[in-house]
């Protein structure tokens, strides 16, 4: 027998807490530390609240809060599951005290083990189709709407919440410590504890409005939790989730607000549309758009689930080697009209009296869009190249969607009122053309080109090298960007993966963003960067490669400057992966910039 522990996490295997041995540790989060336990020859699941070891002074206000809360998570979730015990779906509650004393001891429950992972586990080493998937699906939903009938939320539904049987293949929702039930305590101020990518986006709304900060806390209801399934459902059928958790905290709030995810069926064509469709809807932005009850989204799916004897149900629904599949001309259509319908519905907002976007979120919502239609446009540039007459097809049916947006874009620059900048005078003061800045005006001069043939540029070489203007580096230099060195950044933000993997990309517009590294550069983490690579017919040292530009950073304050960083080293040039093809280049998903006087 091993030292007696007197805090959670020195529990070792063979330790008894009460009449439970220890099997072994499962893993610990924030509030708590699971374990496999056994007694009398069964397994059970012991969870037991991490709050600090007994030896702290009682009189701690630091452990007095922190006791509160931990515990207050675990007695919620030992409410949920005595209320729904013997639910499929749910664990079945055995126990609830505290050790190592009664009264001042660290409180946990008892459940009946689950065997396997969690969910994302499953999926990788299952590799589902959608038949299973659906299946999955409509086991987790039909305990959901269980748990909302008798008046209780979840608030913090994720994928790693959900554990699958590997036998059975049933799944089991685990953790209903965000739990909201009537009756129940409260336990926190403002929003209950989450899941930033998962939050909905009126959570988002109710951060952006401040009323927290006055004490005020969030109206939760069902369709937050619907829409948490939709980031499950989606994170399922694509194993990307709908808003990288990895951008800024900005990035991602804005993402969230505005930005509607490629359909999982565009992402994988191998995802039955039926299924991708139901995740889109949970995915909504006006949780009156969403399905009204889990009892309706339950329905849905199983009508869904009519198709499962098909062939196209039983395929794995891995992403095939080459990744996400390429936006096509029809989904570009769809989107046209997903945001032409979010629009007609954002103004009947305003109409009833919502706040306008404030200038951050109006120049956030124009990046992202903007973007878009530059990424979109240059993948329908790349088909029509492949074919005169269609090209001119393309072009009559995809101006409209430019010109629209891009005018939409414009009126939000126009519209917005543009805080003042310092004077001429002043350090670091600088002036910036917002009309030759002006993407809407760059998207409907293309638009212009392709539709009716006038005056066009020819396609885009290398530039070359040059000065980097005057007043620009100037500006770089009272920062300090010239003598701080470079810094690593996400060559695209727009690029899946993580910092590590490499990336497929095209010539043209790229917004990369500072990350955070062990060396600090010149700009701060989170900086957004704006700029262009050429990847087409350049070489270094007698291989292919990459030249790529960034001319405007907005950092984090909200401030946009003229900037001169180029990517790579001293030469300005990047050295294509092994795998590149034409109109292809494969990088490093992350790589460096430095600011220069001379563009290399």
């Amino acid at each position: 027998m091993t030292m007696d522990a007197f805090h959670p996490d020195h529990l070792k295997p063979g330790q008894m807490v009460g009449p439970w041995r220890i099997v072994e540790s499962l893993g610990s989060g924030n509030f708590g530390h699971a374990f496999k336990a056994e007694r009398e020859g069964d397994l059970f699941t012991l969870k037991m609240a991490v709050r600090p070891a007994p030896d702290l002074p009682q009189e701690t206000p630091e452990r007095t809060l922190e006791e509160r809360q931990v515990d207050g998570r675990m007695c919620h979730e030992a409410a949920v599951l005595m209320a729904n015990t013997s639910h499929p779906g749910l664990p079945h509650l055995r126990a609830m005290d505290r050790w190592p004393h009664p009264i001042r001891g660290y409180l946990y429950i008892v459940t009946d083990y689950v065997p396997g992972g969690p969910f994302h586990e499953w999926r990788e080493q299952t590799r589902p189709t959608a038949a299973q998937l659906v299946d999955i699906f409509i086991d987790v939903v039909r305990a959901v709407a269980l748990l909302h009938r008798r008046g209780i939320l979840i608030r913090d539904f994720k994928s790693e919440h959900v554990i699958v049987n590997p036998n059975d293949h049933k799944p089991v929702i685990v953790d209903m410590g965000s739990a909201w039930l009537p009756g129940g305590s409260t336990l926190t101020v403002g929003l209950a504890p989450g899941t930033p990518h998962a939050l909905p986006p009126e959570c988002i709304a109710f951060i952006r409005e401040g009323a927290w900060k006055e004490g005020a806390r969030f109206g939760a209801n069902a369709a937050g939790d619907l829409y948490q399934l939709g980031v499950f459902i989606y994170e399922a059928l694509t194993d990307h989730w709908p808003f990288d958790p990895r951008m800024s905290q900005d990035e991602l709030l804005a993402a969230i607000e505005t930005v509607i995810p490629r359909a999982p069926h565009r992402i994988n064509p191998e995802v039955p549309e039926a299924l991708s469709r139901i995740a889109l809807k949970l995915l909504e932005k006006r949780p009156e758009d969403r399905y009204q009850s889990a009892e309706g989204l339950l329905q849905a799916l199983w009508d869904a689930a009519k198709e499962r004897s098909k062939p196209a149900w039983k395929v794995s629904l891995e992403l095939p080697a080459g990744g996400p599949a390429p936006v096509s001309q029809e989904e570009v259509e769809e989107r046209r009209l997903q945001k032409q319908e979010a629009e007609r519905k954002a103004k009947e907002v305003r109409e009833q009296g919502t706040q306008e976007l404030s200038h951050e979120e109006a120049l956030a919502q124009l990046s992202v869009l903007t973007q878009e239609i530059q990424n979109q446009w240059r993948l329908v540039q790349e088909k029509a190249a492949r074919s005169k007459t269609r090209w001119r097809r393309i072009a009559l049916v995809v101006g409209p969607l430019l010109l629209v947006l891009g005018l939409f874009a414009a009126r939000q620059v126009w519209l917005t009122p543009v805080p003042a900048f310092p004077t001429a005078s002043e350090k670091g003061s600088s002036s910036v053309s917002t009309f030759s800045n002006s993407r809407p005006i760059r998207i409907v001069s293309v638009w212009l080109c392709a539709a009716f043939s006038i005056g066009c540029p020819a396609a885009q070489v290398r530039p070359m090298p040059g000065d980097c203007p005057l007043e620009t580096a100037e500006r770089m230099r009272e920062m300090g960007f010239l003598e701080r060195g470079g810094n690593e950044v996400i060559i695209d933000i727009h690029q899946p993966g993580t910092r590590t993997q490499a990336g497929i990309y095209r010539e043209g517009k790229v917004v990369g963003r500072v990350v955070t590294t062990s060396y600090k550069g010149a700009l701060p983490d989170g900086t957004l960067l704006y700029g262009q690579l050429w990847t087409e017919n350049i070489f270094k040292r007698g291989e292919e490669a990459v030249l790529g530009r960034y001319t405007e950073a907005l950092l984090p304050d909200g401030r946009r400057i003229p900037v001169c960083f180029s990517l790579g080293d001293d030469t300005g040039l990047t050295t294509k992966m092994d795998g590149s093809k034409p109109g292809q280049a494969r990088l490093q998903r992350s790589w460096v910039v430095r600011a220069v006087e001379i563009w290399p």
